[in-house]
C-alpha cells in the first residue's frame, strides 16, 4: 500500500513539473518573440519612421505605475526612452532615468544613465525637432501627462523645450510598418481566434444555449491557453434577426438562442503585443431546413462578391481616403450601390431609402488593427467616411487591417433589408488584400 502511495505521488510530481516545464517554455517562448521583433522593429523600421517624419529624436516619457500603450514595443514599464538620429543606418537607443533591471528589456538599449543626465545628454546631441509623447488626436500618443510635460521641459531647458513636438506621426509610422515576426505572431493570435468562434458556434443546441454561456466559454478556453481576456464577461455573440423572438429578448446575456437566429458574433482579444478583432456568422436551422433560407444566401453570397472586388483594388501605398475613393468607384461600376455610413443615428435611414430595391447597398470600415482590437485607438489608416482624421495616412506595405464592410440587401419575406457586417483580419500588400487565416466563406449552419 505504502509503495502504491509513492508511485502515485511521483506520478502526480512528474505531472506537475511536466505542465510547469511547458508552461515555462511557452512564457520564454513569448519573451523571446516580443523582444525579437522589438529589436527587428528598432534596426529595421525606426530609421524610416523617424526621417520620413523629420525628427532627429524621439522621447517617450513612461512613468512608473501609469500603463503606457508602448511599453512592449519599447520594452520598459518606466524611464525616459530617447532614440537619436546621429546619421548612418542605426538609430541610437537609450533608456534614462532608470536605475535597475526588472522595469527594462536592456538587451535593446545602448546607453543608460539617470534622470538627471537628461539635461547633458540631449545638449550634446543639438536635436532640431524632438517629438515627444503627446497629441490631440491619437490616445496611444498622448502617454505623456501634464505634471511629466513640466518635468521634461524642465530638464530640457527652455532652448530645447521649443524644439518639441508631437510624436503622433512617428509612432503611427513605426506601429503599421510591420516586421514578418509581427505579421506571424499577429496571424496565430487571429487562427486562435478562428477556432474558438466556429466551435463554439457549432456547439449551440437551439433552445438550450444561452448567448452567455457561449461568453463564458470562449473566455474559459483563452484561459487555458494562458491568454487573458481583455475583458470578463464581454464577448457575447449577438442576434441580428430571429423568427420568433423581439429584438428586446435576443438582447438579454439569458437569452436562449432559437431556430431561425441569425447570429453574428464580433469578437477580439490580446495575445502578446497584439489585439484581434472581426466576425463570424451562424444560422440556426428551422425544422425542415437544410441549408440558408435563399433570401439570406442571397444576401450574404453578395456580400462575397463586394470581398473579392475590394480585396483587389485595395493596395498599399496610397492614402486611406484615396483608397475609399476607389473601392467606391469599383463597386458601384458593378451596380453596388454607396450608402456612406457615419456612424450616427442616420444611417439606418440610409438603408430604408433603398427600400425594396434589388440592389444592395454597401458602407466601408476598412479600419486599423493590429496592436489593439479597438478600431477608435488603434494606431493607423482607417478607411472610413467617419473616419476623417485617419484618411491622410498611406497603407503601408504589411498594413494589418480589420477588412470590414457592409452589404445590405432587401428580404421579401421579412419586409425589410438585411445588413450583413463582414470582417476579417488581414493583411494590405502590393497586390492587394491578403489572408492571415482561413476566411468566413459561408455561414456556420447549426441544425
Amino acid at each position: 500500500m505504502r509503495l502504491r502511495r509513492i508511485f502515485i505521488v511521483a506520478i502526480l510530481f512528474f505531472m506537475v513539473m511536466s505542465a510547469f516545464q511547458i508552461s515555462a517554455q511557452e512564457a520564454k517562448s513569448r519573451f523571446e518573440l516580443l523582444n525579437l521583433i522589438r529589436k527587428d522593429k528598432f534596426d529595421k523600421i525606426l530609421p524610416g519612421a523617424m526621417r520620413d517624419n523629420n525628427v532627429d529624436m524621439w522621447i517617450h516619457v513612461i512613468r512608473r505605475g501609469d500603463p503606457d500603450a508602448f511599453a512592449l514595443d519599447l520594452g520598459g514599464t518606466m524611464g525616459y526612452f530617447i532614440f537619436t538620429d546621429r546619421g548612418g543606418e542605426r538609430i541610437e537607443r537609450a533608456l534614462l532615468g532608470v536605475s535597475f533591471a526588472p522595469v527594462a528589456d536592456r538587451s535593446v538599449y545602448d546607453i543608460f544613465g539617470d534622470e538627471s543626465d537628461i539635461t547633458k545628454f540631449v545638449a550634446e546631441r543639438d536635436p532640431q525637432h524632438i517629438a515627444v509623447n503627446m497629441s490631440e488626436w491619437l490616445t496611444h500618443a498622448d502617454g505623456l501627462s501634464h505634471t511629466g510635460y513640466k518635468k521634461l521641459v524642465k530638464l530640457l531647458g527652455n532652448k530645447y523645450a521649443q524644439r518639441l513636438i508631437s510624436s503622433e506621426n512617428v509612432i503611427t509610422d513605426f506601429r503599421v510598418r510591420r516586421v514578418q515576426t509581427e505579421i506571424i505572431a499577429f496571424a496565430k493570435a487571429c487562427e486562435i481566434q478562428r477556432l474558438l468562434l466556429e466551435e463554439a458556434l457549432s456547439s449551440i443546441v437551439p433552445c438550450v444555449t444561452t448567448r452567455e454561456d457561449l461568453g463564458w466559454w470562449i473566455n474559459d478556453q483563452l484561459l487555458g491557453q494562458g491568454i487573458e481576456p481583455s475583458y470578463f464577461g464581454a464577448g457575447k455573440p449577438g442576434v441580428q434577426h430571429s423568427e420568433v423572438s423581439s429584438r428586446q429578448e435576443t438582447r438579454r446575456s439569458d437569452y436562449i438562442f432559437q431556430r431561425g437566429d441569425l447570429i453574428s458574433w464580433d469578437w477580439g482579444f490580446t495575445y502578446l503585443n497584439f489585439g484581434t478583432d472581426y466576425k463570424r456568422k451562424a444560422y440556426i436551422l428551422r425544422e425542415g431546413e437544410t441549408s440558408l433560407p435563399p433570401s439570406i444566401q442571397k444576401a450574404w453570397e453578395r456580400g462575397l462578391v463586394v470581398r473579392d472586388i475590394i480585396r483587389k483594388t485595395f493596395k498599399s501605398g496610397k492614402t486611406a481616403g484615396e483608397t475609399l475613393t476607389d473601392v467606391v468607384k469599383a463597386l458601384e461600376a458593378v451596380g453596388y450601390v454607396y450608402t456612406p455610413f457615419t456612424d450616427t443615428d442616420k444611417d439606418s435611414a440610409i438603408i430604408q431609402e433603398m427600400g425594396d430595391s434589388e440592389k444592395s447597398g454597401f458602407s466601408i470600415d476598412c479600419h486599423c488593427v493590429g496592436n489593439t482590437g479597438n478600431s477608435e485607438i488603434a494606431v493607423g489608416p482607417s478607411m472610413a467616411p467617419f473616419r476623417p482624421n485617419r484618411a491622410h495616412l498611406i497603407m503601408q506595405p504589411n498594413n494589418l487591417i480589420a477588412f470590414e464592410f457592409i452589404v445590405h440587401t432587401w428580404i421579401p419575406e421579412w419586409g425589410k433589408r438585411l445588413a450583413i457586417n463582414h470582417e476579417d483580419n488581414a493583411v494590405v500588400t502590393p497586390n492587394g488584400v491578403e489572408a492571415l487565416y482561413p476566411r468566413n466563406e459561408q455561414m456556420i449552419l447549426i441544425k
